[in-house]
């Protein structure tokens, strides 16, 4: 961090004027998106990194982690905080929570805060650019889940497994092509899974047909149905749980079930998909290890100054329930 860089060198080299800055990292609903990506992007650049100067981070030991979740309401984050809670307790600290709201905007905002707080910070599944991130590791120690960053530690799940059993779980039931329902566009691991389940599809001969991007909700996964049944492929793949409930009932709604009529699979393995009807066939991904591995690192980090492995992995693997079946005639 650069901190003779001020404030007004960023507004005059963004073109805007200083309250602009000001509002667009601390208010950015204030201030249009391509105005407040220009403004991140021209402070990245300068080594600009905004923290109030009554706010400045002192360098002495206070007890607390914080971590930056997308979307609270999503069981995958809240599982993860609550593992990371857990360790943190065994290890004498406390957890500060906070919710970007699936915006790099206010995650920015959430991180610039917390560390005044906080000994060190977790950035789960972080929707801010590479850049950004590798600027906030140099004001905290910083852990990221569901992403690898250069120079920063990360902890991610390994999809791999998880995908090469979904593909062969679907040509054993019979089926020959699928749909995938992807999730956010400014999302590390909706790629990677991307990436990994159309090696293997190819793997196994399978064809397969993306819906990009996606809204990672119920309702996100509900709206992808119109779509779908322009041209339905008998198998859908979702990119987490929620996508494929919301899409399950919207199907239901137009007098589809699964599995009589499509195979759905969901990724997460969340309580909700176990407790659906038909219970979800899913990717099951370990929270619990995803948030315990990275609370460890990041407690590692500010105790012994043990950086460790700069990429940590997480197993997954395919749990068949009920909403997989032989494909219909």
């Amino acid at each position: 961090m650069n901190n003779k860089v001020t404030i007004r060198d960023v507004a005059k080299a963004a073109g805007v004027s200083p309250s602009t800055v000001s509002r667009a990292f601390s208010m950015p609903g204030r201030v249009s998106p391509a105005t407040t990506k220009r403004i991140f992007q021209v402070a990245d650049e300068l080594g600009y990194h905004e923290i109030p100067v009554e706010s400045r981070p002192s360098s002495g030991h206070k007890g607390l982690v914080a971590i930056i979740v997308p979307d609270m309401t999503n069981q995958f984050f809240s599982d993860i905080v609550r593992s990371v809670q857990q360790e943190c307790a065994r290890q004498g600290m406390g957890l500060l929570v906070s919710e970007s709201c699936e915006s790099a905007s206010m995650e920015r905002v959430a991180f610039d805060r917390a560390v005044y707080y906080a000994d060190g910070v977790i950035l789960a599944s972080s929707r801010m650019p590479d850049s950004m991130i590798r600027k906030c590791a140099q004001v905290k120690p910083v852990v990221v889940t569901n992403r690898v960053i250069r120079g920063v530690s990360s902890v991610i799940t390994d999809v791999s497994q998880g995908m090469k059993q979904t593909a062969a779980h679907l040509k054993g039931l019979g089926f020959d092509r699928l749909t995938y329902l992807d999730g956010p566009a400014h999302s590390w691991s909706a790629g990677m899974c991307w990436n990994e389940l159309t090696q293997a599809c190819a793997e196994e001969g399978l064809k397969i047909k993306r819906f990009w991007p996606g809204v990672p909700t119920y309702e996100g996964g509900f709206q992808m149905a119109r779509d779908y049944l322009k041209n339905p492929t008998g198998a859908v793949v979702a990119y987490n749980d929620m996508m494929a409930l919301g899409f399950i009932a919207a199907m239901r709604k137009n007098g589809y079930e699964c599995p009589r009529d499509y195979s759905i699979i969901g990724i997460d393995d969340d309580i909700v998909g176990r407790l659906a009807w038909p219970a979800l066939t899913s990717i099951h991904r370990s929270t619990r290890l995803l948030g315990s591995q990275a609370a460890r690192t990041l407690l590692a980090r500010f105790t012994n100054g043990d950086v460790g492995t700069p990429v940590q992995s997480t197993p997954t693997r395919l749990v068949i329930r009920e909403s997989t079946g032989p494909r219909s005639s």
